[in-house]
């Protein structure tokens, strides 16, 4: 959005080992020379298209004047990770450990009128009882009535 940004900083050096910037953690710099920002922008417009289109929208759009091998490495940098995310993802087996848990709302489930609690049995006999010709709520039968044939 800004276009070429310099930033200065110390490098640690050491013979025969890569120079170790620690303020690059910091400032979340990216590796290579291109932002996070045009790096996801890349990845987003090479997967509409082929990366000629992406090279066109992203100039058009950030006015970055990046070429289109740039615009290529950046999609494949992206991609470079897609196995691990993948993998990670995998669940594990199950074993005799292993605790299975269910979350349900309960809705549309019919209970029995034997397992009632007295306080409902004693409700739903004023109401009439449940008659269990149907699961859906009255309110979903009323919105999806057909009118019949004739």
């Amino acid at each position: 959005m800004f276009g070429k940004v310099m930033v200065t900083r110390i490098a640690y050096r050491g013979g025969s080992v890569a120079d170790l910037h620690p303020a690059d953690a910091v400032l979340n710099l990216p590796a290579g020379m291109h932002s996070h920002g045009l790096a996801k922008l890349a990845a987003i417009e090479a997967s509409r298209g082929s990366f000629a289109e992406a090279y066109e929208r992203i100039n058009g759009v950030t006015g970055a004047g990046i070429g289109h091998r740039q615009v290529q490495e950046l999609a494949v940098g992206a991609a470079a990770d897609i196995d691990d995310f993948y993998d990670a993802i995998v669940p594990a087996p199950c074993t005799d450990a292993t605790t299975l848990v269910i979350s349900v709302d309960g809705k549309g489930v019919v209970i029995r009128p034997e397992a009632l609690r007295e306080a409902t049995a004693k409700a739903a006999s004023a109401k009439g009882g449940n008659t269990m010709k149907s699961r859906r709520h009255r309110a979903w039968r009323a919105r999806h009535r057909r009118p019949l044939p004739g």
